[in-house]
């Protein structure tokens, strides 16, 4: 992924997370991503986690790549999930196999 696509997640995690932040937990946080990020660490919520992980992955600049196949996960698919971590073939092969009516 081209680093200025990287930049364009990166602020649009930020803001989700200031946003969960804001709307469950009433917290106001600076716009700076060390504060987002001190400020999510205090709440054990999954999704605020899975976010944490996204930025993560931006710093590493490995965001968008599928974490089994390493291949790319589409842009579409990234902007309506941000925590996606697998692409559209590998999260078929895993929804299959952890479909209990298989």
């Amino acid at each position: 992924m081209k680093s200025e696509d990287l930049s364009k997640f990166h602020e649009l995690v930020v803001l989700r997370l200031k946003e969960l932040l804001s709307s469950r937990h009433g917290l106001t946080v600076k716009d700076n991503k060390e504060d987002v990020l001190e400020a999510a660490s205090r709440f054990d919520a999954a999704d605020l986690n899975e976010l944490v992980f996204a930025l993560r992955r931006i710093e590493k600049g490995i965001y968008g790549q599928c974490v089994i196949c390493r291949h790319d996960i589409p842009v579409d698919v990234l902007k309506s999930n941000l925590n996606a971590r697998l692409c559209p073939s590998c999260e078929t092969v895993m929804r299959e196999k952890t479909d209990p009516s298989n």
